[in-house]
């Protein structure tokens, strides 16, 4: 399957393994018995020392013990510690925190394996085309949901929207077509503007919102920055039609709703990932979309459109359900 098509495929389709991989996890389980553990250690190679990456780091070592695995070593390496880098090519598994640590471990031995974090699908996309790692030791867990999970949350609260907005940027110009797609297969009309500077923003912002019901915003450096993310949701309020974010922060800001997973629910899929390919080191799954996730609410903004909504656990089960019968 490629890479394209994962941000609107749901994602136990991803996960799943096709008939020779399991065939071979299963010969390698009767093999290998020893390999239960094969692991002799986990890196964690973080971008820089944030607060969100230490987040990570801690829960997932919490999910390891969660899962009766804490005898597995886990180190936690800053990008500039080359030296440690290189010593876990050797016999760990290598988990990136972001596109720097990413391209950095995709630098290392081809038979190290390797799982990328806090990686939007462009980012991803761009890696792999060029050239660095394409074998199926080289994966990720994408940051972007799912855009029919994306959709599914929109219909669930504006059920009479046939027309959706969207902005895009030079980064994600690529996916405009499979939103569209997925969109059709949520019954929502795509409609898009194409941004190629921040002067003209505004102005395709205002004639995209003339013919839409609401806009769904996707992670774009050009378009979505902590710099337009005032204007851009101040014009979507004049025009009375409500935003969609991609993030808590951007619900919070102002955004209706949302879909989003949380650094305990990234850690908490890259630990079963981590767990489940210890019976065969190279094989680790496809790339995929986030497992986990939450759903975002700001109340104060659906009253504001006298826009009524369930509350977040229940647009969350519905979302899960909806998933279940894809």
């Amino acid at each position: 399957m490629q890479i394209k098509n994962l941000i609107y495929k749901h994602y136990s389709k991803i996960n799943k393994p096709n008939a020779l991989q399991r065939w071979l996890i299963f010969l390698l389980g009767l093999l290998l018995p020893v390999l239960s553990h094969a692991y002799s250690g986990i890196s964690i190679v973080l971008n820089a020392n944030t607060p969100v990456h230490q987040e990570f780091a801690l829960n997932f070592k919490q999910e390891l013990i969660a899962s009766k695995h804490a005898d597995i070593k886990v180190r936690v390496i800053e990008l500039n510690e080359t030296e440690k880098l290189v010593v876990a090519e050797n016999s760990e598994l290598v988990i990136a925190l972001g596109i720097d640590a990413l391209e950095a471990a995709g630098k290392l031995k081809r038979t190290t394996p390797v799982i990328g974090l806090f990686t939007s699908l462009a980012d991803y996309e761009k890696l792999m085309a060029s050239g660095e790692r394409n074998s199926g030791n080289f994966s990720a867990i994408i940051s972007d949901q799912p855009y029919s999970r994306q959709f599914s949350l929109i219909k669930i609260i504006l059920p009479k929207a046939k027309v959706l907005g969207l902005l895009i940027g030079s980064t994600t110009t690529q996916h405009a077509d499979l939103i569209k797609k997925a969109g059709k297969q949520n019954d929502l009309d795509v409609i898009h503007g194409q941004i190629l500077n921040e002067a003209e923003l505004i102005s395709k912002l205002g004639a995209v919102l003339n013919t839409t019901d609401a806009l769904m915003a996707v992670p774009d450096p050009l378009v979505y920055t902590r710099e337009t993310a005032q204007s851009i949701l101040l014009t979507t309020y004049r025009h009375q039609k409500p935003v969609f974010g991609y993030s808590k922060s951007y619900v919070q800001a102002g955004a209706l709703a949302g879909v989003y997973s949380s650094t305990f629910q990234l850690a908490k899929q890259a630990a079963e990932i981590a767990v489940d390919s210890q019976a065969a080191p190279g094989l680790l799954p496809a790339p995929q979309a986030p497992k986990y996730f939450s759903v975002a609410v700001n109340y104060q903004v659906a009253k504001a459109f006298n826009i009524n909504i369930i509350n977040e656990e229940d647009l969350h089960k519905k979302l899960v359900d909806a998933e279940v019968l894809q």
